[in-house]
C-alpha cells in the first residue's frame, strides 16, 4: 500500500492554475519557458534521484487548438490543456525554444466531468508532489453533485530501464476515450514525434471483496510491443463498482484511504483508472 498521504486545500477555480504551478515549483520542479506567451509553462525537473530529465507543457488556457487564447481561469470552462513535449532547449529570453515532441496535441486536463465551474467556485484540492510527479484530485461539496476528477502528470514506475526523459506521462479519470494513458516514449520508439497511448490494465479480476477485506490495486500500463511497461504509484482502482461509495473510507492498520467517484452514475468510463472510483491515502 502507498507511504504517499495527501494534502487537501481549499482553492477557488480561479486560482487553480496558479496554485498547481506554486505546489511544482516549491516541490522542486522549474518553469525553463523561455517565451512564455507562446512556449507557456514548461515545466522541468531532474526527479527524486537527480538523474532523470522530465519535461511537460502546461498553459492557463481551455482549449486543446493550438494557438488559442480562451482562459481557463477567468471562464466557466472545467479543463485546462498541457502537452508531453518531450525534451525542450529554451532560447534566449523572450525567444521561442525547441521541443523535441513538436507534433503533440494539446491534451485536456479535466477537473470534472462534462460540467461548467465557476471561477469563484471553491474546490477541495488533494494533492501530492515530489520532483518525479504531480498527482492532484479535484472534489466538491455534495451540494454540487459533481464527480471528482484525479490527474497525473510525471514519471511513472517502470518495470525495466528507460532512457532518463522517456517516460512521462499524463494519465487522467476523465482522459477523452478509451481506457488509456499517455506516454511521451517507449523504449523502442526513441524518435517519434509524438507520444504513445498505451492501454492500462488492474492487477486483479472482477471483485472487490474477499470476505470483510476490500480489493484495490495500482494501475498497469502496456504497448503491444513492448508488453507491460510500468505501473502508476499511489493511486488504486477497483474490479467492479460493487458495494462502493463516494466517500468511503477504506483502513489498513493506521493507514486510510479515501475512495472518490470520478463520473456520475452509469456514465461511460473513460478513464486511464479503469474504474469510475479511485483511491488515494489521505491519512
Amino acid at each position: 500500500m502507498s507511504e504517499t498521504i495527501f494534502n487537501k486545500i481549499t482553492v477557488l477555480k480561479k486560482d487553480l492554475y496558479s496554485k498547481l504551478k506554486q505546489i511544482m515549483l516549491e516541490s522542486g520542479w522549474q518553469n525553463i519557458s523561455s517565451r512564455p506567451s507562446t512556449d507557456y509553462d514548461v515545466l522541468f525537473s531532474n526527479g527524486e534521484d537527480g538523474k532523470k530529465e522530465i519535461y511537460f507543457q502546461i498553459r492557463d488556457i481551455a482549449s486543446t487548438i493550438a494557438g488559442s487564447s480562451a482562459s481557463f481561469s477567468n471562464t466557466n470552462s472545467r479543463f485546462f490543456s498541457m502537452r508531453l513535449s518531450g525534451m525542450y532547449l529554451p532560447g534566449s529570453s523572450g525567444v521561442t525554444g525547441t521541443f523535441s515532441k513538436n507534433s503533440d496535441t494539446w491534451k485536456a486536463v479535466a477537473i470534472t466531468y462534462q460540467s461548467e465551474i465557476l471561477p469563484n467556485q471553491p474546490i477541495e484540492l488533494y494533492y501530492s508532489c515530489n520532483k518525479d510527479r504531480l498527482i492532484f484530485l479535484t472534489d466538491y461539496s455534495l451540494s454540487l453533485a459533481l464527480p471528482s476528477t484525479l490527474n497525473y502528470i510525471g514519471v511513472p514506475v517502470t518495470f525495466a530501464d528507460e532512457h532518463e526523459w522517456s517516460a512521462c506521462v499524463f494519465a487522467s479519470s476523465s482522459i477523452g476515450s478509451g481506457r488509456r494513458l499517455y506516454v511521451t516514449d517507449i523504449k523502442n520508439d526513441y524518435s517519434v514525434t509524438t507520444p504513445i497511448t498505451c492501454l492500462t490494465y488492474l492487477g486483479l479480476g472482477s471483485k472487490n471483496r474477499i470476505g470483510e477485506n476490500i480489493l484495490m490495486s495500482n494501475i498497469i500500463y502496456g504497448s503491444t510491443s513492448e508488453g507491460l511497461k510500468g505501473t502508476i504509484p499511489d493511486v488504486f482502482s477497483f474490479g467492479s463498482t460493487d458495494g462502493l461509495v463516494n466517500g468511503d473510507l477504506i483502513k489498513d492498520t493506521d493507514k486510510v484511504y479515501k475512495v472518490f467517484e470520478t463520473t456520475p452514475g452509469t456514465s461511460t468510463v473513460y478513464s486511464s483508472f479503469v474504474s469510475k472510483f479511485i483511491a488515494i491515502r489521505i491519512q
